[in-house]
């Protein structure tokens, strides 16, 4: 009984918020389309805050960015812009017309893309899983169904897809160069790498370490996305993005369309698109 009546409990609070949330309205969530003032908790932990030397103004930017959410779906304003940036890539490439990530792979021609997401997006995960030309993997995968990936060694043929996804997943590479030129490689002539990562925009990149020859070194302490005392481990960051990282987007081979929110600087995805004739040092 005490089960059910929690059960109910759960069940009321989150219709209150889903109705409370309409009520005030906002702009549609990229990944189901739903209007509403996302819903928030403050996810940053001060640990992470002090690592990244963030101001007060980048703390509330980031928090907004991964700790605000819609009331239906559940996606982080971060994960609602990327899915909203897959839909606009996949309607250039193949002529489609949805408005967000949920309706996208009704159409024929958007199931006929050639897509790899290199690493779960989250939450939109379920949906690009409705694509069939959807290649999937994890980083250090153990399940025989899901293989894994690592970005600066990709084992798939030049040319191979037509969009290439990550989300927040390059931070924890430690070759961000050698990265950028894989996922150029594997897409297609005209084939666009959408992905999202954090970006202080008001400063220079910062390596925090480097693996040289297997050899890892720290050169700031060592950054994890994860609180440890929620259990999480994640990746150890590698590098901190600043306004430099576009440079080094363009060095890779890459044409740069940057969608962004308009009040928060954080809040910003990447459509990096391969030129049509583009070519790729080795």
């Amino acid at each position: 009984m005490q089960k059910v009546l929690k059960r109910l409990r759960r069940t009321g609070r989150r219709a209150r918020e889903i109705v409370g949330s309409r009520i005030e309205g906002g702009l549609p969530c990229g990944t189901c389309g739903f209007k509403g003032k996302p819903l928030h908790r403050d996810v940053l932990w001060p640990g992470l805050v002090a690592e990244w030397e963030l101001t007060p103004q980048w703390h509330r930017w980031m928090n907004e960015r991964e700790g605000s959410r819609c009331a239906w779906c559940g996606a982080s304003l971060r994960s609602g812009q990327l899915a909203a940036a897959i839909v606009t890539a996949a309607n250039r490439m193949c002529g489609s017309s949805a408005s967000r990530l949920a309706e996208l792979f009704r159409d024929p021609r958007a199931r006929a893309l050639a897509i790899a997401e290199i690493n779960s997006a989250g939450n939109l995960h379920r949906y690009l899983a409705r694509c069939p030309g959807l290649r999937f993997s994890e980083f250090g995968s153990t399940s025989p169904g899901v293989p894994s990936e690592d970005l600066t060694r990709l084992s798939y043929a030049d040319a191979s897809f037509d969009i290439v996804i990550t989300s927040d997943t390059l931070e924890h590479v430690p070759d961000i160069d050698q990265a950028l030129r894989e996922t150029c490689r594997v897409l297609k002539p005209g084939g666009m790498h959408v992905f999202s990562v954090p970006v202080v925009w008001d400063r220079p990149t910062r390596q925090r370490a480097k693996l040289e020859g297997g050899v890892l070194t720290h050169l700031l302490p060592p950054s994890h996305h994860g609180a440890a005392q929620e259990g999480k481990t994640d990746f150890l960051v590698f590098n901190e993005f600043g306004a430099d990282f576009l440079s080094r987007c363009a060095a890779a081979g890459f044409e740069i369309e940057l969608l962004r929110d308009p009040v928060n600087p954080a809040l910003v995805t990447f459509i990096a698109r391969k030129p049509p004739a583009a070519h790729t040092s080795p």
